[in-house]
């Protein structure tokens, strides 16, 4: 079997940690031989979670912006988080049914990431 990921893209948000484990967003964008995103037709970015092990032992941070290549794997996870969590992260308005505590109700949910074995920075030419 063939687990190996080589993603380059932007740096789509400042980098978190969660535990030992540094996080950040890369915004990929598909080759120009690729076909594009079918909702609209034209060039947008492919969205995905890098995480680096043990957070790089603190060498490296991801700046929104930077462009990166990312050596890895693909992992996915299964989660538990609250429906009051969700609704947080989503940033919609919702407006729930009386009674019903957002803190209370469970979603099992699955999450697919590039665990990264190596990051590389790219040059960016200076406008």
């Amino acid at each position: 079997m063939i687990n190996t990921v080589i993603v380059e893209g932007i740096v789509a948000r400042e980098s978190w940690r969660y535990g030992n484990d540094l996080f950040f967003r890369l915004a990929c964008y598909r080759d120009s031989d690729v076909t594009a995103k079918a909702e609209t037709g034209r060039e947008e970015p492919d969205y995905v979670n890098v995480r680096l092990p043990g957070g790089a032992g603190g060498l490296f941070s991801a700046k929104k912006g930077m462009r990166v290549r990312v050596h890895g794997y693909l992992q996915s996870r299964d989660f538990t988080e609250t429906l009051d969590e969700f609704l947080k992260k989503s940033k919609e308005s919702v407006t729930l049914p009386e009674g019903i505590n957002p803190k209370e109700i469970k979603i099992d949910r699955n999450t697919v990431e590039v665990i990264a074995t190596r990051v590389v920075l790219e040059q960016t030419r200076k406008e």
